[in-house]
């Protein structure tokens, strides 16, 4: 028989002893929802000369072990709460959650109905939870609503070079210091609500704390507080009053219990001791849960001490923000990660424990692990134990925090004979040495099986063997699709690239370089060789000037790719330093390889990334780049330097460059075969996993032609001849990126009434490339030159019309044919 939960309106009050020295009385004068306060809290006394006692809640998840759901359906009846109370709009699944808490009675039913039902909010909000204790209750609560809104949870982490955007202390902690990172540095710069969720309020001062710290920066006319509990007295609630004229703001309190509180205390509180159970053969597992990657790394370093943590956090956790879409868009990993964890179950009582401030993803997932689940957290905070059936604590294991060495973290409550397992989740990976010490600690707990759950970590990427290049090199990104895609003649591709189809779905036929193509580019490199050493030579240095080395070069496959392995050359020659060189994946369109760069992120720490590619053409790349920089850092929180080197800039829109001029560089000459036999890079959803890299083919057949490694060796004998044109370069002024050579494309399309820019390809290298494997419609050149001599004899091989166009800063621009007929 359903039970009715009847509204509270009488004044009740409530006694909590401890060791006769400690007594704390308590009035409640709210409790709308007719809540048991015995099934809500107890009483304990902490270890803190600020305050002695603490409030120890029996809905977190956090002291003491409760079943998972019910702990994420008090965030719920907190955010329908704040509906009923700030939007006086009330929710039946209320009373229904009261039941499940006072009774435990209807929860997997109760739960059932609030995954289906989000509540609806219009109003764009920000939703705050409080390091550590409330982390999981605030990401409840913002998980509650479907709409526009943000979850974020302040933290005692150190961020490395983060600036944290707001700072403010909470005055009765152990650990006063809270911090707040996030991604999105405007987060706060807007007038959306402001929502801060904590489990319970005393004085209130450090709400009042971050408000006015928020105000100072962020100015806005209303701040609503969410609490479970609210003990403010008189004097506490005037201090509020006061507070809001100064402002000239209005602060909401909404709670589901409120009242008063005093405390007496006539001695010292100690430890009684409790008996330890030490199971020295427990079995200890460690799964991994980052190969799979089901979360999205965030590369934010941490401080632990002096030492700096590079390893990732999770961004799905909410400690440097996450809107609604990045929280629906894991609820389903969520299921599958429980399922899976579930068939490691070698009992009916199993105990999932979250990790100091990773709370709420350990809840959401142990909820899915079946039945007889039990869910709570190791803290920060000290508190005496006692042995008394009243007591809230009356046991702990005292250890090391896995996140900083000089914080000592507990489990509490931990019981003989309670579990037949344990689940402990880590957000992020540990060093060897860290883990050997968890595993030491973990065998002193009364538990048999004892699985480590590690979340988040730097992922084992195999890389496989790629091309034709010096295995030291470069190391290709990109993932062979020998047998998975088949070329297409370059008439059929021109068709179904401007009929819509991606130019990165398909490949144009890779053949073998004729005589004439081969004579080209032996000429052009021994035309060319000793101004590509110097560019070469004068963009290294750039590079070292600019970043020093502790570098990792990365070239933009596959144009890129021999200029990548030539810089890296040089340095290795010039300066005697071995620098990393990757090559990977950049498509107009689609933007750069996110999995590669996460490759090298992970492999590199604290190195500096160097893009390369070989020329500008109108710079499409460049921004290309630009953007993939801001994407990369709205997603991973790692910010990518976007100021892309070029052996030659004809574009005028970077300041990492060889050099401006439009000169021939050999290998725009011909395709693979001075590439390393890799072809273009291909990404299509068929082919391309969400966890592979790009693509590419490796064209073995064709290593009888390949002049690859020749034209690496070529230039690299020039170094030593070039030192003075280099030394002179560098003294050279160069002007910053005006872009104009984007402005002459777009007067050229106006002029030629070209509808698609990108059927316009200046410069040498980009005409070069236009009439080997696109379908011409003419060549504009701006003056004869030698330098022109392959162009134009390329142009009458395939009869394309060859014009001259003075208003360029390119000695040359091919226009694409376009085949649906609109040239004139």
């Amino acid at each position: 028989m359903e039970k009715k939960i009847m509204k509270v309106s009488l004044k009740e009050n409530y006694k909590y002893e401890i060791q006769d020295k400690l007594q704390v009385n308590i009035k409640i004068d709210e409790n709308p929802y007719g809540l048991d306060l015995k099934k809500v809290m107890n009483m304990a006394a902490r270890k803190n000369k600020k305050r002695s006692f603490l409030f120890v809640s029996k809905l977190l998840g956090k002291h003491i072990a409760l079943n998972p759901k019910l702990g994420i359906l008090t965030s719920s009846i907190l955010a329908n709460s704040y509906m009923d109370k700030i939007y006086k709009k009330h929710n039946n699944i209320i009373e229904k959650i009261c039941t499940s808490i006072n009774y435990h009675e209807n929860i997997d039913e109760t739960y059932e109905e609030y995954e289906k039902n989000p509540i609806s909010l219009n109003d764009p909000t920000i939703f705050i939870g409080f390091a550590e204790t409330a982390t999981a209750l605030g990401h409840g609560v913002f998980s509650s609503f479907k709409g526009e809104h943000t979850y974020i949870h302040t933290t005692r982490e150190l961020i490395h070079k983060k600036e944290s955007l707001i700072s403010f202390e909470e005055e009765h902690s152990h650990a006063t210091s809270h911090r707040f990172y996030s991604i999105d540095k405007n987060l706060l710069n807007n007038e959306k609500k402001i929502v801060l969720i904590d489990d319970e309020i005393t004085t209130g001062k450090t709400a009042l704390n971050i408000i006015k710290d928020i105000n100072s920066k962020y100015a806005r006319k209303e701040y609503t507080i969410l609490t479970i509990l609210d003990w403010r007295n008189h004097e506490d609630r005037l201090l509020y009053e006061e507070f809001e004229k100064k402002l000239n703001i209005k602060i909401n309190v909404v709670s589901l219990i409120s009242g008063s509180m005093n405390v007496e205390q006539n001695g010292e509180i100690n430890d009684t001791a409790h008996e330890y159970e030490n199971n020295k053969d427990s079995e200890i597992e460690i799964i991994n849960l980052f190969e799979e990657s089901h979360f999205t790394p965030v590369y934010y370093p941490s401080l632990n001490g002096k030492l700096i943590n590079h390893t990732p956090y999770i961004r799905q956790c909410g400690r440097f923000g996450i809107s609604t879409k990045d929280e629906f868009s894991v609820s389903d990993t969520f299921k599958e990660i429980g399922k899976l964890l579930e068939k490691k179950r070698i009992g009916k009582n199993t105990l999932c424990l979250g990790t100091e401030e990773f709370m709420y993803i350990p809840m959401k997932i142990s909820a899915y692990m079946g039945e007889g689940i039990k869910y709570h957290s190791t803290t920060r905070s000290p508190i005496y134990v006692n042995g008394e059936k009243s007591y809230a604590i009356k046991s702990k294991y005292p250890h090391k925090s896995l996140n900083n060495n000089s914080v000592e973290n507990y489990i509490y409550n931990l019981h003989k004979d309670a579990y037949d397992d344990m689940f402990l989740f880590l957000e992020r990976n540990i060093s060897e040495e860290r883990l050997e010490e968890l595993k030491s600690f973990l065998k002193t707990l009364p538990v048999s099986k004892i699985n480590i759950i590690i979340c988040m970590g730097k992922r084992s990427v195999k890389t496989n063997k790629l091309g034709s290049y010096k295995d030291d090199d470069v190391t290709f990104l990109l993932k062979n699709i020998n047998d998975l895609v088949k070329e297409q003649e370059t008439s059929e591709r021109e068709k179904l690239i401007q009929s819509g189809v991606h130019y990165s779905e398909m490949l144009p036929v890779e053949y073998e370089p004729s005589k004439e193509y081969i004579d080209l580019f032996y000429k052009s490199l021994d035309s060319y060789s000793k101004k590509v050493a110097s560019a070469v030579g004068i963009v290294s240095e750039k590079i070292l000037n600019k970043l020093g080395k502790n570098l990792v070069l990365v070239s933009l496959a596959r144009a890129g790719t021999p200029i990548g392995v030539l810089v890296r050359t040089y340095m290795k020659d010039v300066h005697n330093i071995d620098i990393p060189h990757y090559s990977v994946s950049i498509i107009r369109g689609k933007g750069i390889d996110e999995n590669a760069i996460r490759y090298i992120v992970e492999s590199h720490e604290g190195a500096h990334i160097q893009f390369i590619d070989g020329w500008t053409g109108k710079g499409a790349i460049t921004r290309v780049l630009k953007k993939a920089k801001i994407d990369f850092e709205k997603k991973y929180g790692y910010i990518l330097d976007d100021d892309l080197a070029v052996l030659a800039d004809p574009a005028y829109c970077v300041s990492l460059c060889g050099t401006r001029e439009d000169f021939l560089i050999p290998s725009a000459c011909l395709n693979s075969t001075v590439s390393g036999l890799v072809s273009r890079t291909v990404h299509r959803t068929d082919l391309i996993g969400p966890n592979d890299f790009h693509g590419a083919k490796y064209y073995e057949e064709l290593k009888g032609t390949d002049l690859s490694n020749f034209y690496i060796s070529s230039v690299e004998g020039e170094f030593p001849k070039v030192s003075n044109e280099i030394m002179e370069g560098l003294k050279a002024e160069i002007s910053s990126p005006n872009w104009s050579g984007l402005k002459a494309v777009e007067a050229m399309a106006r002029e030629f009434n070209v509808d698609d820019i990108n059927l316009i390809k200046p410069g040498i290298g980009e005409t070069t490339r236009v009439l080997l494997r696109r379908v011409p419609w003419k060549i504009l050149i701006r003056e004869e030159s030698p330098n022109l001599e392959h162009i134009l004899i390329l142009a009458k091989e395939k009869n394309v019309p060859v014009e001259i166009y003075e208003n360029m800063s390119y000695l040359c621009c091919g226009i694409i044919k376009n085949l649906k007929g609109k040239e004139s």
